[in-house]
């Protein structure tokens, strides 16, 4: 439950998965305040990629004092946190539910997602990689389009489960680091090839793994 007096003192909080090794998280709070602490990064705005009541994709920016929605449906991408003094923070999403509580001292945002949260501000490579490659991956589903249909990606990006769409990333991932060309060009990552089968066996020994799971040329309405 997302409350204004929670953990005030901090700028923004990543609550760790079980198993606590995870390198994402299930949920990321930030903290936006009337005057900065200046103890650590004090947020002045954080921007999320919503959907819109369209349907469509909406970049936000959500400052102190939040008047606005108080409910968004986040879709996957980076999330960015800027400070006073000009330094940023940024993560990833696959998407998921964004609440927002304000009152005079505080605006509080609170993301809650199925699938992990990627801090990228850290100094272990593992989140980073993970990200790089699935922005490579909807990059690629993004330039099967035609120009002429500047949206066309957006209009199925922004109504895929973070869930689905992140085992889907999984298991293209796998694909793609078992190509024999992707390690002769020395792109493999070890550390990440290790996460992708564990993580893929850890799903599937919990019952999470999707049963009938759509490629990305499916989610994404690409023809093969």
């Amino acid at each position: 439950m997302l409350d204004l007096l929670h953990e005030s003192d901090l700028g923004y909080i990543f609550y760790p998965y079980e198993p606590a090794d995870h390198p994402g998280h299930p949920r990321m709070d930030i903290i936006i305040r009337e005057e900065p602490t200046n103890r650590h990064f004090d947020p002045q705005k954080v921007q999320y990629k919503v959907v819109s009541r369209r349907g469509e994709i909406d970049h936000i920016s959500i400052h102190h004092p939040w008047v606005f929605e108080k409910r968004y449906r986040v879709c996957a991408g980076r999330i960015i946190l800027y400070d006073r003094k000009g330094k940023q923070v940024e993560a990833f999403s696959f998407g998921g539910d964004l609440q927002i509580l304000s009152d005079v001292n505080h605006t509080v945002c609170g993301l809650v997602s199925p699938a992990p949260i990627f801090a990228l501000y850290t100094t272990h490579d593992l989140p980073i990689w993970i990200t790089c490659e699935v922005e490579i991956l909807l990059a690629e589903q993004n330039a099967h389009w035609d120009p002429a249909h500047p949206h066309a990606f957006e209009e199925h990006l922004a109504p895929l489960d973070p869930f689905i769409l992140y085992a889907s990333c999984l298991q293209a991932l796998q694909e793609k680091t078992s190509d024999r060309s992707y390690v002769e060009e020395g792109k493999l990552d070890h550390q990440g090839e290790h996460f992708l089968d564990a993580e893929i066996r850890r799903l599937k020994e919990t019952g999470d793994w999707p049963v009938l799971l759509p490629t990305l040329d499916q989610m994404f309405g690409v023809e093969t």
